[in-house]
């Protein structure tokens, strides 16, 4: 082989080589960038959650304590239980009727927000 085969050789040896590091080095930004974004995401999904838990523990405790109070004026405890069920009813029923202003809406523009941030 000529001198000019061998130096040939070799340079498409180092071009190959930079080239699988250069995939390599992309490979590895993507990963981080897919993590970073799935922690972004999933963060403050947990955080909703939890918080969530704790709002609905919440609401059980204040309704009982509501459906007694109510139960007490009205000399019956059945009734006070109904009256914080219908209550209960009511806002299920506007939750449903404004449900994509209330959740898709906020939901929607987050995620939007979330993956084409401009760094």
């Amino acid at each position: 082989m000529s001198k000019d085969n061998i130096s040939t050789t070799k340079e498409l040896n180092e071009l190959f080589e930079d080239f699988k590091e250069y995939l390599d080095t992309k490979y590895d930004l993507v990963r981080l960038s897919a993590s970073e974004l799935l922690i972004k995401f999933l963060f403050p999904l947990f955080s909703s959650l939890i918080v969530l838990f704790l709002a609905v523990i919440l609401l059980l405790f204040l309704s009982f304590s509501a459906a007694h109070y109510i139960g007490g004026l009205l000399c019956s405890v059945t009734l006070g239980f109904a009256i914080v069920g219908l209550g209960h009813l009511i806002l299920i029923i506007l939750f449903l009727l404004f449900r994509k202003r209330l959740v898709m809406k906020p939901l929607a523009k987050f995620i939007l927000k979330l993956f084409f941030k401009q760094n």
